[in-house]
């Protein structure tokens, strides 16, 4: 149910694209989505019940025999705004034969003016996580290293001929990228490429209940893929292992932090009785003397802000300076996400269908600075 942004991404498709070359999958909707979608004269396909985007991928590579009649598949989410420039830039990528992905850039599409004020600080927090987790993209797309986790769902381009050879819908995943992403590593199909100026505006929640949700989506469809495929001797194994090992340190980490000053809170929340248990008297003792103010600002809060200021002098943006003083509650929200779904995924069977968060509708100026 995308008809709120559908008219949008269908446009910026078509200012790279020609029409017959545009196929959408309307996926189990029941609102306009695929009315609007029809108005553009592109090809649409309704499915329902809805089998999820891994399912609908794979439903349109094989009905629509796309590895026969284009060398090239450029994946688009519904809320996608791609650059005028995307394709012009990326397919001679594909040039190289050795590459058989390219993974989109991407930019969190900001507009504060129609934003509430919890809607800025999130769109703001993406859009510094983007930076930091793209930036470090470089070095996993070297040519030789080719160890990136992911080739991002949002808007990323794949050569046909490869597709054959991956599992595109293996039954149990909530989201797709990950395992499309895997198979390529785990194949040996090829290798990733990657450059900023290959890029698309994204839309990110604007509350926390859709932001938390999503989050958890993205945390279980990594953990069921990291269960799937497992590892295997390799560059890209090895990295991913440290990748998984800092992801679930920091989670941990921040959330002792919180617990620990939980701990330091209840003597005065039980007016001080709590002390007269000497296990506890001598645990507040130990910790008190660690968690000070100082401590806290030195080792915790100024490192994150830090890596705000950073994005915020590369990306000229200023309001980042504001909104960064609440990122580590944010921070929190990704490390109980992390936690809480890593077992889940060795008992929770997805379908691999999910609603989109609440869409605002799509407008013309927006802006990604």
């Amino acid at each position: 149910n995308e008809e709120l942004v559908i008219a949008s991404t269908i446009a910026s498709v078509l200012k790279v694209a020609p029409p017959a070359s545009v196929h959408v999958i309307a996926d189990g909707c029941d609102d306009d989505t695929a009315a609007i979608a029809r108005s553009y004269g592109v090809h649409v396909l309704e499915r329902d019940p809805s089998r999820g985007k891994a399912g609908a991928i794979e439903f349109a590579v094989r009905e629509l025999r796309l590895p026969q009649r284009f060398e090239a598949l450029l994946i688009v989410d519904g809320d996608t705004e791609l650059d005028d420039q995307y394709l012009e830039r990326a397919l001679p990528l594909l040039d190289d034969p050795a590459v058989v992905a390219v993974a989109g850039y991407a930019r969190s599409s900001w507009r504060p003016q129609e934003l509430s004020v919890i809607g800025r600080f999130l769109v703001a927090y993406r859009t510094r996580l983007y930076a930091l987790m793209q930036w470090i993209k470089y070095g996993q797309t070297w040519r030789r290293t080719n160890v990136t986790p992911i080739v991002p769902g949002f808007a990323s381009l794949y050569r046909t001929r490869i597709l054959s050879r991956m599992d595109l819908n293996p039954p149990g995943l909530v989201i797709e990228d990950f395992n499309m992403t895997f198979e390529i590593h785990r194949k040996r199909l090829g290798v990733i490429a990657f450059q900023p100026d290959v890029f698309a505006l994204t839309q990110d929640p604007d509350n926390l209940h859709d932001y938390y949700r999503q989050v958890k989506r993205w945390f279980l469809g990594f953990w069921q893929t990291l269960r799937r495929h497992g590892v295997w001797p390799s560059l890209f194994s090895g990295c991913l292992i440290l990748f998984t090992l800092e992801v679930i340190t920091a989670s941990v980490g921040i959330i002792a932090v919180i617990v620990m000053l939980l701990l330091l809170a209840t003597p005065t929340l039980t007016g001080g009785q709590v002390l007269q248990v000497g296990e506890f008297a001598a645990l507040h003792a130990f910790l008190e003397s660690y968690l000070t103010v100082p401590n806290l600002l030195l080792f915790l809060f100024l490192p994150d802000y830090l890596l705000t200021c950073i994005v915020a002098l590369a990306m000229r943006r200023p309001s980042l300076l504001l909104y960064g003083v609440g990122f580590l509650f944010l921070r929190l929200v990704d490390a109980t996400a992390s936690l809480w779904t890593l077992p889940q995924a060795w008992f929770v069977h997805s379908s691999g269908r999910w609603a989109s968060p609440s869409r605002r509708p799509a407008s013309t100026g927006d802006s990604s600075r």
